[in-house]
């Protein structure tokens, strides 16, 4: 396979990360951005200082730190707030993710982008490929009842911040419909991972 970059996008609780890390298994570099945007949390203090101005010091641990939970409470539901938060945090995500795919990119030929917000980003451009993991609301709103231990209301507050699938589905190359087992989750992750080696064969 030549070099490239395959994008894994879909809303939470669609299954994309379980997607993008079986590409990993299958020899790609993988790039998370909730884990750079994590640490970008953990040790940018001029975003924890951004962040604290336009939402209040109330989002701060006593140690300093970003009290996630606490700031997904104040945007999760307000699409005000939710735009005021991309704002602030997309431009500092954007440049780190670049950077470490470059990185990436430097030691293998393979990388893939694990995030939810490709096509908000106008990022799709980046990817060689993109492929789309989709699952029906009730279905995700379950699986992140389950997961994160939320509310219904919280958990529809967090799909409801989304696009809608279909939105996204113009931008892809590939759709995984995530609505069986895991394992026939994987199995759909392998159809298409064969056939995105088929495209990009050298």
């Amino acid at each position: 396979m030549s070099r490239i970059l395959i994008g894994v996008t879909g809303n939470v609780a669609s299954g994309k990360s379980v997607v993008a890390r079986h590409f990993q298994e299958k020899g790609c570099a993988l790039v998370d951005a909730d884990k750079v945007a994590h640490e970008l949390y953990a040790t940018n203090t001029g975003l924890l200082r951004q962040l604290a101005s336009e939402f209040g010091s109330e989002i701060m641990n006593p140690d300093g730190t970003l009290n996630r939970k606490r700031l997904g409470h104040e945007v999760f539901g307000d699409a005000e707030a939710l735009m005021a938060l991309d704002r602030i945090v997309h431009p500092h995500l954007l440049v780190a993710l670049r950077e470490r795919i470059f990185t990436a990119r430097r030691v293998m030929n393979r990388a893939v982008l694990d995030a939810a917000l490709i096509v908000e980003w106008g990022a799709r451009r980046e990817m060689d490929c993109l492929v789309l993991v989709t699952a029906p609301e009730e279905v995700r709103l379950r699986r992140l009842m389950e997961r994160d231990g939320l509310s219904m209301d919280e958990a529809s507050r967090r799909i409801r911040s989304q696009i809608p699938e279909d939105d996204k589905r113009p931008f892809a190359d590939f759709e995984i419909t995530n609505t069986g087992t895991p394992e026939q989750l994987l199995e759909k992750a392998d159809a298409v991972w064969q056939a995105i080696e088929a495209k990009f064969a050298e």
